[in-house]
């Protein structure tokens, strides 16, 4: 599914502001040769066209935009996503996969079974990289039901296994793990992320996962308010004093905690309900409707392919610094068409006012006219800088940090 493409509010602002001036200069035109009967002051008047640097300027700046976004690792699919993202005050992030790398590393196993050994807990939920890390042989799955975002349930040498969260395996499948409280409890203030596993209806165990966080998301969310974002809001099924504990350390200024996969569009919606224009930055097939849902969807490398499919903007490079350079590009762009617009506006204006008092002749009109258009249009090629070497000193700054970081855990 790919999104509706809608015309950018700088095209049609655009438009609509040639259709008022188009107008004032016929008028202006029309009242000069009524006083004056002076053909010359009319066609110095009438060589002074508004659309051409409006016209031609916009869309020009907005396709130079979206190539220097593809140069750097940012698909804009249409001028709608570039305004928009410009237009944002509110920046929610889905935690896992945005904020941090998506990638997690199995910590603790537990069998809550006396038959069963950690090792083939393990290798019977097939977290394959763990497993063949500890030299497990995998035990063969029957077919598998998926429910998208919560768990699946599957068959292994004949008997029923149900794997995934622990609102899926109680709220769905009627498993109760609520005799193992103790051991859920402690994983999870340590900061786990917790695999349940039931057996033929009864809890088997329990597999610990971390994740960690991208060492530039603090630098990252701190230059996003810079450039003029003014709510930057957590969004995550972690528990609230964990996902509150990972919002102070990131300044972040609201959290929804606890939030299940379908209620994340239902966020979204209510924000933008009380006048904020949402960007919603997720990588889950889970995001797919708050991705539509927001103001300006933007889909991490990583991420599902239903949400790179319904996003906006998709990053194509796995740094965060991506989606400052996809803000910075949006906001310079239309910074530039308004200057463009005040330019051409007020060069223009002047033009006819010269020619209608007789100060210009039809040459010199139609020379100040066309070579102001011209520096237009050759300004919206050039569209804004994104600094190359800059980033790619940040970039080598974040790898840097990265290693450090790992290195250190």
């Amino acid at each position: 599914m790919t999104p509706t493409l809608h015309r950018a509010d700088a095209l049609r602002h655009a438009s609509h502001a040639c259709g008022r001036r188009s107008r004032r200069t016929l008028g202006t035109g029309a009242l000069v040769y009524a006083v004056t009967l002076d053909l010359d002051r009319l066609a110095s008047v009438f060589l002074v066209d508004y659309a051409c640097a409006l016209k031609l300027g916009t869309p020009v700046a907005i396709k130079s935009a979206m190539y220097q976004g593809a140069k750097h690792g940012i698909l804009f699919r249409g001028s709608s996503a570039l305004d928009s993202l410009a237009q944002a005050d509110t920046f929610v992030f889905d935690k896992t996969g945005t904020l941090t790398s998506g990638l997690l590393e199995v910590t603790d196993v537990l069998s809550l079974d006396a038959d069963w050994e950690a090792a083939h807990l393990l290798a019977l939920v097939a977290v394959v990289k763990q497993a063949r890390q500890q030299h497990l042989g995998h035990i063969e799955h029957e077919d598998v039901d998926f429910l998208v975002a919560h768990g699946i349930t599957t068959h292994a040498e004949g008997r029923r296994v149900v794997i995934g969260s622990r609102h899926f395996l109680e709220t769905h499948k009627h498993i109760s793990f609520a005799a193992h409280e103790n051991y859920i409890t402690a994983l999870e203030q340590s900061g786990k992320m917790l695999l349940y596993v039931a057996l033929e209806q009864h809890p088997l165990g329990l597999i610990g996962l971390r994740d960690s966080l991208r060492p530039e998301a603090k630098t990252v969310l701190a230059q996003l308010r810079q450039s003029g974002a003014r709510r930057l809001v957590l969004l995550t099924g972690d528990r609230q004093d964990k996902a509150e504990a990972l919002a102070r350390e990131l300044e972040m200024d609201e959290v929804y905690a606890e939030c299940p996969p379908e209620g994340k569009a239902a966020v979204v919606e209510q924000l933008r309900a009380h006048g904020a224009k949402v960007a919603f930055i997720g990588d889950g097939v889970n995001d797919a409707p708050a991705l539509i849902a927001a103001d300006v969807g933007i889909a991490m490398p990583r991420g599902a392919d239903l949400a790179r499919a319904t996003a906006d903007i998709v990053l194509l490079d796995e740094h965060l610094q991506t989606l400052l350079a996809a803000r910075t590009l949006s906001v310079g762009t239309l910074r530039l068409i308004r200057n463009h617009f005040r330019i051409s506006t007020g060069v223009n204006t002047a033009v006819i006012a010269g020619a209608a008092f007789g100060l210009l002749s039809p040459v010199w009109s139609a020379l100040l006219h066309n070579g102001m258009t011209l520096g237009v249009l050759l300004n919206s090629m050039a569209g804004v800088s994104l600094k190359t070497s800059r980033l790619e000193a940040f970039q080598d700054k974040l790898e840097t940090l990265r290693a450090a970081y790992q290195s250190g855990h």
